[in-house]
């Protein structure tokens, strides 16, 4: 799944919770890339790709969850 970081960082060991129509899961992060190269965190403004073990849909949202 490929996002658009527009509210802040994210990095690799971090909860999401991924939300659409049709989607609804938390997950931890376990791989970010950009163009292709692993990274271990990206910031505002940033386009990343993030890897899902379970699909996710075009115009799903992603959400940084806060707590354990």
């Amino acid at each position: 799944m490929v996002i658009n970081l527009s509210h802040g960082p994210i990095a690799v060991g971090e909860k999401v919770l991924i939300s659409g129509k049709e989607t609804r899961f938390i997950q931890s992060i376990q791989s970010l890339q950009i163009e292709s190269v692993n990274v271990e965190r990206a910031r505002k403004g940033q386009q990343v790709g993030l890897k899902t073990h379970t699909p996710a849909k075009a115009g799903d949202k992603v959400f940084k969850t806060l707590g354990p």
